[in-house]
């Protein structure tokens, strides 16, 4: 392998029961992400671990988000990690008992998730984003002239429409998004004033960690 290249293997978790199967709001666009980098590496208590009482801040207060969808990310997220079933179900108990918001809130604030993977699994919600054309023009409209499809047809269209389960689209949303996801991850200093990778930048060893475990 030559001393400059780079190997990729993305894991299927993130992308089969992460990437949440509806559009995913413009607020996590990549526009949007890049700020949320540059607003966590630079505030104390957001880097390198994020807790929910600052994501909510963030996500409420800075992108808009609701609180019912903040959380959603962040509990699934942090259903992609490695907790033991009896942890889960410890947990599920803890926040099925609380009786008022407050209680909720602080039960909630217990979590916490590494904040450059949650950063990779915000722009993973990009796979099932909708295109301009496809919203505009849709399927070809049916007339007598064309064929229906048959069963094994329609299922094969169903599986391929399916991103989340579609080991291909995930090589190929990682490929066609590599130099965004890297500007994700790099320090708020190796940014241009455009906010591009500068040339001869470096990553971390707490950068590549988090990169190879998601």
């Amino acid at each position: 392998m030559e001393a400059n290249s780079v190997s990729i293997w993305p894991r299927m978790e993130p992308f089969l029961l992460g990437a949440l199967q509806v559009a995913p709001t413009t607020k996590l666009s990549l526009h949007y992400l890049r700020k949320m980098a540059v607003y966590v590496q630079t505030r104390e208590g957001c880097f390198p671990v994020l807790g929910w009482s600052m994501w909510r801040h963030i996500a409420c207060g800075k992108l808009q988000l609701p609180e019912d969808l903040a959380w959603l990310y962040f509990e699934t997220f942090d259903l992609l990690l490695g907790h033991t079933p009896e942890e889960r179900l410890g947990r599920a108990e803890c926040l099925s008992q609380c009786s008022s918001k407050s209680e909720l809130d602080q039960e909630r604030n217990k979590l916490s998730v590494d904040t450059l993977q949650f950063l990779l699994f915000l722009y993973i919600q990009q796979l099932n984003r909708v295109s301009l054309r496809t919203s505009l023009i849709g399927e070809e409209w049916p007339s007598h002239r064309t064929r229906s499809p048959s069963p094994s047809e329609r299922e094969t269209k169903a599986n391929s429409q399916n991103k989340n389960w579609d080991d291909q689209a995930h090589l190929s949303f990682v490929q066609s998004h590599l130099t965004d996801i890297l500007e994700l991850l790099v320090e708020p200093g190796q940014l241009s004033q455009s906010g591009q990778v500068q040339r001869g930048c470096q990553w971390n060893d707490h950068t590549t960690k988090d990169l190879n475990d998601f």
